[in-house]
């Protein structure tokens, strides 16, 4: 394990900047929200302290972008070490922009952790209630979102580009967790990642209107007017706090990094500012042990 202590490595996203970023030390980010809990560990990492070289410095964690295989593994374990956590305990899918949820039990354990054959197949959101299954998600500019019912016991991650939140992903996740496990709303925390950020997000009529299917007219602030008349500016985080508000999580219960990918790239990856060929940062959260 790094000497760094898991108890002095995690950051707020305020205190995002104030870290030093030119040596080679592993750090992570967590929301005060899920933080509270000591039941539960959870993680957004970002692309510093890793082994992978340009244009995926340094710390991808995605097999699937064209980096070196060994370099992703390496830089997967070092992730693992670093939280004390075996390497065969990750849980993956193979994210596809779709809204397929997978529940994931213990069977599943370590499927994609190793490499990228194994992952779970055509998904984009995971949800478990079993001990020591460390649920990861890879994005660079969608919106990760992890999800906890502290009364239940649930974890859960979501991956939410623009055809995820068009497709009601989010939504969709909150109402399994109601119906498989019985989850009240006012019970499930939520942390809204970094990603590309309303600033930067530009949009065409396409991708507009599908949403627009979604989201009533009361919601428009959504959208927001760019200097280019045929696209607009598009807020991911608004968005899919909507959905979280449309099913009854108290807003009090969703905490939101607020950080842009696109003018932080120099911290996290961001497939648009580095046209399409960069690495993956992760979402994590996985239950533990509690003695």
């Amino acid at each position: 394990m790094d000497k760094q202590s898991t108890e002095k490595s995690f950051l707020s996203f305020s205190n995002a900047h104030k870290k030093n970023l030119s040596n080679n030390d592993m750090f992570l980010f967590s929301f005060a929200n899920l933080a509270k809990h000591q039941e539960i560990i959870h993680f957004i990492t970002n692309r510093k302290g890793g082994y992978s070289k340009k244009p995926f410095n340094e710390l991808n964690l995605a097999f699937h972008v064209g980096d070196d295989f060994d370099s992703v593994l390496k830089n997967r374990t070092r992730l693992a070490n670093y939280l004390n956590i075996p390497l065969n305990n990750f849980t993956t899918a193979n994210q596809v922009h779709g809204t397929n949820i997978t529940i994931v039990d213990d069977k599943m354990k370590g499927l994609g952790s190793k490499d990228l054959t194994s992952a779970l197949t055509g998904t984009d959101a995971l949800l478990t209630d079993q001990l020591n299954i460390c649920l990861l998600i890879f994005v660079a500019d969608c919106v990760p979102i992890i999800v906890y019912d502290f009364k239940k016991k649930v974890i859960g991650l979501i991956h939410a580009g623009w055809k995820g939140t068009a497709g009601s992903i989010t939504e969709k996740v909150i109402k399994t967790m109601k119906s498989h496990w019985n989850c009240a709303p006012k019970n499930i925390l939520c942390g809204i990642g970094p990603s590309i950020g309303s600033c930067c997000y530009e949009v065409g009529a396409e991708v507009r209107e599908k949403i627009k299917e979604v989201y009533d007219e009361s919601d428009t602030m959504i959208f927001t007017n760019s200097t280019n008349k045929d696209k607009v500016y598009f807020d991911l985080w608004k968005a899919n706090k909507i959905q979280l508000l449309k099913c009854q999580i108290p807003a009090d219960n969703i905490e939101i990094a607020e950080i842009c990918t696109y003018c932080d790239s120099n911290l996290f990856f961001s497939s648009r500012k580095d046209r399409g060929v960069t690495g993956r940062f992760a979402a994590g959260i996985m239950l533990k042990n509690i003695k």
